[in-house]
């Protein structure tokens, strides 16, 4: 019952950030992974050849490099609309070998699309093999939609001149501390294959204090190997 109540609830705030592209594409993202366990969930907008990131709720490197993949090997099939799921990622190889070590055990990538364009590309993950049923798949479909209004509104918003001192006020008060400093930490560590010491030194702080916020946004440390990093547009 108290997580029904919790689904409405964060309906509600959906329906109330219509008005927001960003935060409509976070609510929606929300809900998915509430309805299906997930892990993590994430919008990459299209741009010409390649995806770019939109909006997303606590991914990590794992979650770039099965996007990239995704797209690289099933792009013919996101444009007819068929959405790639990989039901176990130990035993499943459509996105190629699975990492030696973390990441998802089972994910969804579906399109999105406004008319007859393929706009962006809706990811959910789970630490679970097999989270999505057929339903579950068919409701992400659904979901998709809202989140085309949010990516092509978005799209639109980011044609005005974002280097007004208003627009950064705006994208800082609507994004959540926590949640920020979070993915931009782990975006960093990533690209520098979890060097603490290298981290620590860009970010101008001391390698304790990079240890405390790993232990507080609950990561566990994870060395990732240079062959499976990737450059991110955020």
């Amino acid at each position: 019952m108290k997580r029904q109540f919790r689904l409405i609830d964060q309906f509600a705030e959906l329906v109330v950030g219509a008005d927001d592209p960003w935060r409509l594409a976070v609510r929606t993202l929300e809900m998915v992974m509430s309805l299906t366990n997930g892990r993590s969930g994430a919008v990459f907008m299209r741009e010409g050849d390649r995806m770019t990131l939109f909006a997303s709720r606590g991914i990590d490197q794992h979650v770039l490099d099965s996007v990239e993949a995704a797209w690289s090997r099933h792009r013919d099939g996101f444009l007819k609309g068929e959405t790639v799921y990989v039901a176990d990622r130990e035993r499943d190889t459509t996105l190629g070998r699975a990492p030696e070590r973390g990441g998802p055990a089972s994910l969804a990538v579906a399109p999105v699309f406004s008319g007859d364009e393929l706009v962006a590309l809706f990811y959910v993950d789970s630490l679970q093999p097999h989270f999505c049923t057929p339903h579950d798949l068919e409701r992400m479909g659904k979901f998709s939609r809202i989140l085309a209004k949010a990516v092509t509104s978005g799209a639109m918003a980011d044609g005005r001149d974002t280097s007004r001192a208003e627009d950064w006020e705006h994208y800082l008060e609507r994004t959540p501390v926590d949640d920020m400093a979070r993915e931009k930490l782990l975006l960093l560590l990533n690209r520098n294959e979890w060097n603490i010491a290298r981290v620590s030194r860009l970010m101008g702080v001391t390698r304790r204090t990079i240890y405390l916020r790993l232990q507080r946004y609950g990561v566990p440390r994870e060395k990732i190997r240079k062959t499976l990093r990737r450059p991110v547009t955020a």
